[in-house]
């Protein structure tokens, strides 16, 4: 892969993160680019050093990895970004476990606070499910496997939660939901 591939890759990844309207699986990575423009960039070294280093696929997760984890830029000023990406494999590689263990968390809230859907906002308190991400006792992977389930993404009008509900379905065709996971997060609520 050359650097203007990895150029046109990562402008595709940050629309899609960074705005509403474009959507990654709709233009299949399709932006506006001129070679002439990426040849001016002061950051041409670190997509150099990018289409060196990795795979296609590779960096797509390194630069998906890096906007998930908050950083705006994608990681691509970041010298965190290979240890952000590290990290990132790792949850996916546990991403079943970790569901299952959100899902225990989620229940065990909902009984001690006598909640009864943990997607609606109760009380004057934000949804059980956002609270606990926010306080990181759950993973931003097990929003978006319970939002591919119950599309809570979509719902409500909540200023404070909007980054969250956007990266939500952002983040939304990265992270796959199996059999396994269906059940086990369909089973939530039927508790």
């Amino acid at each position: 892969m050359d650097p203007f591939e990895v150029y046109k890759l990562y402008l595709a990844l940050k629309l899609h993160f960074t705005t509403e309207k474009y959507d990654i699986t709709k233009t299949r990575g399709a932006v506006k680019a001129s070679e002439k423009a990426f040849l001016k960039r002061k950051d041409i070294i670190a997509m150099r050093k990018l289409a060196r280093d990795y795979k296609k696929k590779e960096i797509i997760d390194l630069l998906v990895a890096n906007f998930v984890s908050g950083d705006k830029w994608g990681g691509m000023f970041d010298t965190r970004s290979a240890e952000v990406y590290k990290e990132w494999k790792a949850r996916k590689a546990r991403r079943d476990y970790q569901f299952e263990q959100d899902i225990e968390l989620i229940k065990l809230e909902m009984e001690k606070e006598s909640i009864s859907n943990p997607f609606v906002a109760d009380q004057g308190h934000h949804a059980l499910v956002y609270r606990l991400y926010l306080g990181k006792k759950i993973s931003i992977e097990t929003l978006v496997l319970l939002d591919k389930l119950f599309k809570m993404s979509d719902n409500g009008d909540d200023i404070f939660l909007e980054s969250i509900n956007l990266l939500i379905r952002k983040y939304r065709p990265f992270v796959k939901l199996t059999d396994k996971m269906r059940y086990v997060g369909e089973n939530l609520y039927k508790y």
